[in-house]
């Protein structure tokens, strides 16, 4: 297959959940490649102020509203699916929000009978380690995407609802179906956890880690886009299930120390008591419980700080994938970026 040839396998291209994060950068980069771009949004004018002079076709239509969806897929012929309900910051239980089942499990569904007689051929669902179960990610060694998924919240079942629904529609209707699922996705402009994290440690409000080695995948948003492009494009990535990671676990005591470094800051010779942080965990706990808002550390919290989440990308590697991005640099440049704020 030439270079040229496989640039333009994707033909026109359908994208949901553009307007997030990594949607966004995906759109960018398949509009830097000649592919003409359609999305499927609730909000046109945010889809305008970010792909204006009409860059991109726009779809206005909601998920959870059948009706909205149809022709949908009329014309196109790849489909890159994202969407999800995104919580808001003050809700205290992100992970079990009941409109995750409506959007993702149900929207997902509505998606797929929209795309029943369209003329797609390849379906790439971009979805979550959480579809596996926190469990999953703890075993002591690396989990594989045919590990047995034990989804432990609201958000993971809803998630794997969907994984399912995608795949079985691609063996009823012949299409080729992928589904990507992510770790923490980090190099996104200031949000997500590792940024947060820094501007914590530069605020003084982080205690000096425990020397835990707990081990946690993660991929930069760029390498996520490049897997996902990778995936739509190869010709024997279909009915299958991947995940994405840079293949570097990380502890939380390497990045904590890597972001003093960053910040020009002496590594404490003392390090916080793990009991210390549990009692402060619990406390959040109930506190969050009772005031109805999020608090800093909880013990769901101190459970992803201290715990394993250790994925393999190896069956993703097999199709050729690369990644070409790595924490330390990200840590770097979040540190620069918040040394800079007045």
């Amino acid at each position: 297959m030439t270079g040229a040839t496989h640039e333009n396998h994707l033909g026109s291209v359908l994208v949901t959940g553009a307007t997030g994060q990594v949607g966004r950068r995906l759109v960018s980069a398949l509009l830097e490649t000649g592919h003409p771009v359609t999305v499927l949004t609730r909000s046109p004018e945010s889809a305008r102020r970010l792909w204006p002079n009409d860059r991109v076709a726009v779809h206005v239509g909601d998920l959870t509203e059948a009706a909205t969806l149809a022709g949908l897929g009329e014309g196109l012929k790849t489909v890159f699916h994202l969407a999800s309900y995104a919580p808001r910051p003050d809700e205290p239980d992100l992970y079990n929000a009941p409109d995750h089942w409506r959007v993702t499990a149900e929207g997902t569904a509505n998606l797929v009978a929209a795309l029943a007689g369209s003329t797609i051929e390849r379906l790439v669902y971009v979805s979550t380690v959480k579809a596996m179960g926190d469990r999953a990610g703890a075993l002591g060694r690396p989990a594989g995407a045919d590990t047995p998924p034990e989804p432990d919240c609201l958000y993971g079942r809803a998630k794997l609802a969907a994984e399912h629904g995608v795949l079985e529609f691609g063996r009823a209707r012949g299409i080729e179906v992928s589904v990507m699922r992510l770790p923490m996705v980090y190099g996104l402009d200031g949000a997500g956890n590792i940024a947060r994290m820094v501007a914590a440690v530069a605020a003084g409000r982080f205690p000096p880690w425990p020397r835990l080695d707990n081990r946690r995948s993660a991929i930069h948003v760029d390498d996520a886009i490049a897997a996902a492009l990778l995936i739509a494009r190869h010709p024997e990535s279909g009915d299958r299930t991947y995940i994405a990671t840079d293949g570097r676990p990380y502890s939380t005591r390497w990045i904590y120390e890597q972001i003093l470094s960053a910040l020009g800051r002496p590594i404490p010779r003392w390090t916080a008591p793990l009991w210390m942080l549990q009692g402060a965990a619990l406390g959040g706990t109930l506190a969050e419980r009772w005031m109805g808002r999020r608090m800093p550390l909880t013990r769901d919290a101190l459970v992803k700080l201290t715990g394993d989440a250790w994925y393999d990308s190896s069956t993703l590697a097999a199709l050729g994938f690369v990644p070409r991005h790595g924490l330390a640099p990200e840590i770097q440049r979040l540190a620069r970026r918040q040394q800079a704020v007045p």
